[in-house]
């Protein structure tokens, strides 16, 4: 046979083939697309041991793992406030990420709700906080410190213009209140003393030393494994106009509603620098301290407090934004 009777012979057998290597490529590659979507939708994990293990410990796991958590609360007062007493699935159970899991946490506090004490006089803040309800008894909420501001506009002397933790959050008895209090008339300025300010919170501490005018920064972050120094002074220097601190921090296992926060940044170029903070449910930004001068490849940080989802922002001498952070609730 010559070529062209090959051709006429052949070519349409070729066609025909060409035409059924392509369907069966396009039926073996949906079949796959199925099966993959099918096993990716469905993707197994292990229900892990919860019991025992504190809840807050435990709660990026449980997102990682994709389970929808719901809590219950039970009350024991001899055991560990917030660890996790029962859970709906047994542990070493095969199940589909994306399910339901509910876990039974330990209440053994006596919880409460913080009350408003903004606007009272210190004597009437005392006398309320020693009386604050929880449950069907009155508990005392021990003021942890006091911290003085000069008045402001019409702020009348020795009143609570400001409080941590805020009015409203779910706390504990063991919880202590510390009070930013407006300063009294004194006719003596006030030296200052290095341990005037251990064991206050910071952030009030550095609200009073703003409004006064008075330099100052965080030279130490100082990591604490203890929860109720978290935002304390643990001392303070004098240093030419400044006066600098060692703030303790104690990292958090999730973000809650509000709570201490830590941000830390390494400076790039010489020059003077401040922080201001600003809220979603403000319409004002806040200045957390006055402009300080840094050097090339120095720390600035502080430790503040957050009320909701805040934006710290780190400006240069010409108020321009040189970095900005965002801290939100993670619940």
């Amino acid at each position: 046979m010559n070529q062209e009777q090959i051709k006429e012979k052949y070519l349409p057998i070729g066609g025909y083939v060409l035409f059924l290597a392509a369907g069966l490529l396009i039926f073996f590659s949906a079949a796959f697309l199925v099966v993959f979507v099918r096993t990716k939708s469905t993707a197994k994990i292990i229900v892990p041991d919860l019991v025992g293990k504190s809840y807050p410990e435990v709660h990026n796991e449980l997102g990682r793992l994709q389970l929808k958590v719901r809590l219950e609360t039970k009350r024991y007062p001899d055991q560990t406030d917030g660890i996790i007493l029962y859970q709906s699935i047994r542990p070493g159970r095969e199940i589909e990420a994306g399910s339901k899991i509910v876990l039974t946490v330990n209440n053994g506090l006596d919880r409460l709700v913080v009350p408003d004490v903004r606007g009272q006089s210190i004597d009437s803040a005392r006398a309320n906080l020693q009386k604050v309800l929880s449950g069907d008894t009155y508990v005392d909420l021990q003021i942890g410190g006091i911290t003085y501001i000069e008045p402001e506009g019409d702020q009348l002397p020795n009143t609570v213009i400001d409080q941590i933790p805020e009015p409203g959050k779910n706390a504990t008895a063991r919880e202590k209140v510390f009070l930013l209090v407006t300063k009294a008339p004194s006719k003596t300025k006030e030296e200052f003393s290095p341990t005037s300010f251990q064991g206050a919170s910071f952030p009030l501490v550095q609200k009073s030393l703003t409004r006064s005018g008075v330099k100052s920064r965080v030279e130490e972050v100082v990591q604490t494994r203890v929860r109720s120094e978290n935002g304390l002074v643990q001392s303070a220097r004098l240093e030419g106009e400044e006066i600098r601190f060692k703030v303790y921090y104690f990292e958090p296992e999730l973000s809650v509603e509000s709570g201490y926060e830590l941000f830390s940044y390494e400076i790039g170029d010489n020059g003077d620098y401040k922080a201001v903070l600003k809220s979603e449910t403000k319409q004002e930004t806040d200045v957390l301290t006055l402009p300080v001068p840094f050097k090339d490849g120095e720390k600035f940080q502080t430790v503040f407090y957050r009320k909701g989802n805040v934006k710290l922002t780190l400006l240069d001498s010409a108020d321009s934004k040189i970095k900005s952070k965002s801290y939100e609730s993670e619940l």
